[in-house]
């Protein structure tokens, strides 16, 4: 980060006590000093720092540090530093999606010239937040909206795709299609979510292989631009159980004074059902909201690890309570209605010993599903980042071998602390296995977590337009046609 400049209003001393701060957060960021960096930003933004442009900076920065006000403020002060100029307030938009505030930034968007950034970047960008928020026909209008004015948008094509069936859908099959030409033209980040669309036209056609086919070069493309690291990832996974039995956190949740029962984990693959069990959990009157918030690698940041003797020195030279204080900041500041809430994160599996030894209150749940099924939902989707392993058959079913050997260790530690949920037999008989898992979680029965499409929440994962429909079997046995097709994870997976 470089100085900052200085403004017209700014007086001498100000800009001096701006300078130094700076300082002492550039040395911050190079001891990657949580509560330094969090301090000095603090501070900037309290006197108003004459930091320009560099305030969009500083607010990312609060943000991955879990400092969800900061940033909204250091973002504010960016805004105000351009003059509230258009594109100014449209970051600001996608800092506000970013921090869980999807109905703030959709607000923000609407009152934004139509033209800012462009007409269709701002045309899907309203139409992406109007999925998230259940406001469907006006996502559709939006979204076919930016596909007009550009075809080869691929990034509107994606969520448009999980709008409508293709089967009933002919017009707009055809414009899908023929965008393909367009598209070729595009870069890479474009292309591959409109073959991601492209797949799903043709799944909802039943055809199959050229469905295959249009999935495949969309993974392709994504796994071009992040390669999966194979050896990283298990080294991560061995890590994260190194060191822990039940004694082990049992010994670490005893020194535990603070109350830890806000959070429910809910963990297992993506795809796997857990949007759906949040969507359950989310819907009782004790549970005020859910997501994937990423906040456990945080923590494992300031503890100096996920093992257990990472977290046994830590706790020797600091105690328990204060991590315990600070995962219950961050879920504040996530989350400020009163409540308890989720935690769906999607690398959970390789934080649950930190998670049950500094938050002993805390239930967990893991879902499991027909590991076929879950490979192709996975090969299929479209994920936005952190899910490298996803865009190649053989990569997925070395993570899946990780995520086995992972919940069996898990169940030996944690024992009956540990809910397993197979996502087939939720499915199959949903009133008893929701009753089990709120009893898990210490929640009374209430009429409405039985319809969890009811639960009209802000749901911003792939797994949108699913749980807004009735619990059913339609995933149950969707890989079998495409078997043939998947034959390099059937021939990978526990080979």
């Amino acid at each position: 980060m470089s100085s900052p400049p200085g403004t017209g209003g700014a007086t001498g001393s100000n800009l001096a006590a701006s300078l130094a701060l700076v300082d002492e957060l550039q040395r911050a960021l190079g001891r990657n000093d949580r509560a330094r960096i969090v301090d000095a930003v603090r501070q900037l933004v309290s006197r108003g720092a004459p930091m320009g442009a560099q305030w969009q900076q500083i607010a990312y920065m609060a943000a991955d540090h879990g400092e969800l006000t900061l940033s909204r403020q250091a973002m504010a002060l960016y805004v105000e530093a351009s003059g509230g100029n258009p594109m100014a307030r449209y970051q600001q938009a996608g800092l506000l999606a970013q921090g869980g505030a999807v109905q703030e930034a959709y607000a923000l968007l609407q009152a934004l010239p139509e033209n800012v950034p462009d007409p269709a970047v701002n045309a899907y960008s309203r139409g992406a937040a109007a999925v998230f928020i259940g406001k469907l026909e006006e996502a559709r209008e939006l979204l076919e909206r930016a596909i007009e004015l550009r075809p080869q948008l691929g990034q509107a094509w994606l969520p448009l795709s999980t709008l409508v069936n293709f089967a009933g859908e002919p017009e707009l099959t055809e414009r899908i299609v023929a965008a393909e030409r367009q598209m070729r033209q595009a870069p890479p980040a474009a292309q591959a979510p409109y073959y991601h669309a492209l797949g799903k036209a043709y799944a909802d056609l039943g055809e199959h292989a050229r469905a295959f086919a249009a999935f495949a070069e969309g993974a392709r493309l994504k796994k071009s631009e992040r390669p999966y690291d194979r050896q990283g990832d298990r080294a991560a996974a061995a890590e994260a159980v190194r060191g822990y039995d039940a004694d082990a956190v049992a010994s670490i949740a005893r020194q535990q004074s603070e109350p830890t029962d806000r959070t429910i984990f809910v963990s297992g693959l993506p795809r796997s059902g857990t949007t759906l069990v949040d969507q359950i959990l989310t819907g009782h009157s004790e549970v005020s909201d859910g997501a994937e918030i990423n906040r456990m690698p945080m923590l494992a940041r300031d503890v100096g690890g996920a093992s257990h003797s990472s977290l046994a020195r830590h706790v020797a030279s600091h105690g328990a309570p204060p991590a315990a204080r600070l995962w219950r900041h961050w879920m504040d500041e996530r989350f400020p209605a009163p409540g308890r809430v989720v935690d769906k994160s999607m690398e959970t599996s390789r934080y649950l010993g930190l998670a049950a030894a500094l938050l002993p209150e805390a239930p967990i749940v893991w879902l499991r599903r027909d590991p076929l099924d879950c490979a192709w939902s996975c090969f299929r989707t479209h994920f936005l980042a952190g899910v490298e392993w996803s865009y190649d058959l053989e990569d997925i079913a070395f993570r899946f071998e990780l995520e086995n050997q992972l919940l069996g260790q898990w169940q030996q530690v944690l024992g009956d602390r540990l809910l397993v949920v197979p996502y087939e037999a939720l499915t199959e008989d949903p009133t008893s296995w929701t009753r089990r898992i709120l009893g898990h979680c210490g929640l009374a029965e209430e009429p409405q977590v039985f319809e969890p499409h009811r639960n009209e929440r802000i749901v911003t994962t792939s797994s949108v337009m699913q749980v807004r429909r009735p619990i059913n079997r339609k995933a149950v046995g969707s890989a079998e046609p495409y078997r043939e097709y998947l034959q390099p994870f059937l021939a990978a997976y526990r080979a």
